[in-house]
């Protein structure tokens, strides 16, 4: 994963491709427990200082906080799901986006930076047939490692492997 920090572009086609892949034909509330709780997990075996929240239709469906993390990680959550709720795609694309073309979330797009996240860590929970529902954040990593703990989980989840 090393080199998707340094190679910008190489990190957009990985994200472009996990999110036409990790989607789903059907999303419960029983799913997203069941994905929060292998979140957590995965987290705790790895002893990941993280904040885990999914949302459905702007409702918060399930979250949780590991130790180590703070009160700071869960204001990040909230702007990485407005982020992915506006912008219909993971946060760390929109990143990639601005790092390649030079744009800016407040001159660009017109969004408030206390308000939106321009870094990795909120992802698309994208229903096939309907499209984006809701999100599925973290915080508490560098932003490129919360990004890729989601789609890590999300692979396990649904039983795919991107790449």
């Amino acid at each position: 994963m090393e080199i998707f920090k340094k190679d910008t572009k190489a990190l957009q086609e990985l994200v472009e491709k996990q999110e036409t892949v990790l989607r789903f034909q059907h999303f419960s509330y029983k799913d997203a427990w069941e994905l929060g709780v292998l979140m957590v997990n995965e987290a705790r075996e790895r002893k990941l200082p993280i904040a885990i929240r999914i949302t459905v239709n702007n409702l918060v469906v399930f979250s949780h906080v590991l130790e180590g993390a703070n009160a700071h990680n869960e204001q990040w959550l909230g702007r990485k799901h407005n982020t992915v709720f506006t912008r219909q795609e993971s946060s760390l694309h929109l990143f990639t986006v601005a790092e390649l073309e030079g744009k800016t979330l407040e001159k660009d797009w017109l969004l408030d930076p206390m308000e939106y996240a321009l870094c990795g860590g909120g992802f698309p929970l994208y229903l096939n047939g309907t499209g984006v529902i809701g999100s599925i954040c973290v915080s508490g990593l560098p932003h490129v490692d919360d990004h890729m703990f989601i789609t890590g989980c999300l692979e396990k989840f649904l039983g795919v492997k991107v790449q």
